[in-house]
Order: C-alpha cells, then structure tokens, then sequence
C-alpha cells in the first residue's frame, strides 16, 4: 500500500534545493477602488500609488490586474460591488516582506480612506520558464 503522504512529504523535501521549483510565497492585495463618501480611485491616481508606494517596496516586479469585488459592508449591511485592482508578489517569506505588504495596505487605507484591503497569503512553487538557446 503507498504512502501519499509520505510521497508527498519526500517530494516537498526533494524539492526545497531545486532552482526550478523553488518554494515561494505568494500573496496577493485587494484594493477597493471606491471612495467611502463618494468617487472612486481613477486610473491615474492608482497608476501614482502603485508607482511611488508599491515599487518601492517591491522593485523586483509585481503583477497587478482589474477585477470586480463583491463584500458586505459592516455598516450599512449591503452587499456591495466594486472595481477593485488586485497585485500578486512572489517571494521568500520573511518578516520583511510580511512588514512591507502591510505597510502597502496601511498606505492605501489611509490615502483613500479604505475601510479594509484584503491580504491572501499561500506556500507556491514557482519556475520560471527561460527560453532555450
């Protein structure tokens, strides 16, 4: 009888030393786009943000991408739908990293008056695929 457990635990091991499947941690912010009181984040304000507050956490590289968010205001009790920018980072997990995602979010809670940003955090294999000679 096989062991998946086993299996899968060997493969985490054999894995951790290889390059091409290196552990990671991704993590993705939620950003709400609309502003408590009226308006929304323009493309132009969120295009500053992301330029001067998130580069300079992470110069390395993020992706960001558009997408419709759906919550439950605590206050009013309505579901709410809202645009929303979401940015994914790849990276080692450390206290460094922790701190400046959430320094990321602070940022933006305070500068458009956010009542929250969501923060996902998963273990992820990553590779990246080079083109070959």
């Amino acid at each position: 009888m096989i062991n998946l457990k086993r299996m899968q635990n060997w493969a985490m091991v054999a894995c951790l030393g290889l390059a091409s499947c290196a552990g990671y941690q991704r993590s993705d912010l939620y950003f709400g786009r609309d502003i408590p009181g009226g308006g929304t984040v323009s493309e132009q304000q969120w295009k500053n943000f992301s330029d001067s507050v998130i580069s300079t956490y992470f110069p390395e590289g993020y992706t960001e991408w558009d997408a419709n968010g759906r919550w439950k205001d605590t206050d009013t009790k309505q579901t709410i739908t809202e645009p929303t920018k979401v940015v994914t980072f790849f990276g080692k997990k450390t206290k460094e990293r922790s701190a400046a995602l959430d320094s990321i979010a602070q940022r933006y809670l305070r500068r458009f008056r956010q009542q929250s940003v969501l923060r996902t955090d998963i273990r992820s294999n990553v590779k990246f695929i080079n083109k070959t000679p």
